[in-house]
């Protein structure tokens, strides 16, 4: 086996009170994105559950991150190995939610957009200009143009009290975005799955990211332009995913072994 041909297949999740947040929206994900990529998984659902909670507790994880690195043979699919263990992480501070982050644009696309498979250049890139600019995260923009998700979160922009995203077959689909959808759809806020072209930002009222660190994260300005960081809907959503995290947890609490 050639070691070039050495790929990562990867999920990050976060922990809170000791509990894997939406852990079997990432564990299916992860089947997900692996069959979309022709990886032959040598684990099972229930399998690798146990092996995260596992994890979580051998680890005294209470509050932090935890990443599952499924390593594999790009040229058969094959798994070679797999592991999981608590990463360093960095969550956005009370000013950031408070006042909004700053954004740049990045002109280049994810290869894989529906399977989380490292792409070390894309990163290092992004890594590079994100401390150069002193931003907090970058937008990806397609060749036609089009900003379809961050380079570590997926983008929302508010133009008109409607949110207005990329569709899921152009981002990887982040655990957070899908819960902002249905913390969207419980409040009735509406929704158009179309990406933003770059030169339309001008027109957008506000502007946020979702990931798993961040959860819902308001942008202050892309690049020249500034944005209403404290704008209402943006306060709803957040309201939203903080009772959907508090309910998950207590339902977790009540059945452990759910």
């Amino acid at each position: 086996m050639d070691d070039k041909n050495i790929r990562e297949l990867y999920e990050v999740f976060r922990v809170e009170k000791g509990i894997g947040l939406f852990l079997e929206d990432h564990i299916q994900r992860l089947f997900h994105g692996a069959d979309k990529a022709g990886i032959k998984l040598n684990f099972n659902f229930e399998t690798i559950k146990n092996f995260f909670k596992e994890t979580i507790k051998r680890e005294k994880i209470i509050s932090g991150n935890v990443r599952l690195s499924v390593f594999f043979d790009s040229s058969d699919g094959s798994v070679i190995s797999y592991h999981a263990s608590g990463v360093p992480h960095s969550y956005p501070t009370s000013e950031q939610y408070q006042k909004g982050i700053s954004c740049g644009l990045f002109f280049n696309e994810r290869e894989n957009t529906q399977t989380k498979i490292a792409n070390t250049l894309l990163r290092y890139d992004a890594n590079q200009i994100i401390k150069e600019k002193d931003y907090f995260e970058l937008l990806l923009v397609n060749h036609q143009g089009e900003i379809t998700e961050g380079s570590r979160s997926n983008v929302f922009f508010i133009v008109g009290h409607k949110l207005f995203t990329a569709p899921d077959q152009m981002v990887l689909p982040g655990i957070a975005r899908k819960k902002t959808l249905e913390v969207a759809q419980a409040l009735k806020i509406p929704v158009d799955f179309s990406p933003l072209h770059h030169q339309h930002l001008k027109d957008v009222e506000a502007a946020f990211i979702t990931g798993t660190s961040p959860r819902i994260l308001a942008i202050k300005s892309i690049e020249t332009l500034n944005f209403k960081a404290d704008h209402p809907i943006i306060h709803q959503l957040t309201d939203g995913f903080s009772k959907l995290v508090k309910s998950y947890i207590d339902k977790r609490n009540q059945s452990p072994d759910d």
